[in-house]
């Protein structure tokens, strides 16, 4: 799969970096492990070129932001 250019702008990794216009929310799941801050994880799918997106949202984790799915 070739990721269109407005996905290929993606910043990656990184905590509040913005996605793009064609993105659209297919789900989202809060967890709230035992002792420690919650996570907030979204998936998306690009109107454009099909690209399969995950938004991890978690105050002092490592694993933020976006990351598109191998498997699309």
């Amino acid at each position: 799969m070739t990721l269109c250019t407005a996905c290929q702008a993606i910043e990656r990794h990184q905590r509040g970096a913005p996605g793009h216009a064609a993105l659209r929310i297919t789900d989202t799941q809060r967890i709230k492990p035992p002792g420690s801050a919650a996570v907030t994880i979204s998936t998306f799918v690009c109107q454009d070129c099909g690209a399969l997106w995950t938004y991890r949202d978690q105050k002092g984790g490592t694993e933020q932001g976006w990351e598109v799915q191998k498997d699309s």
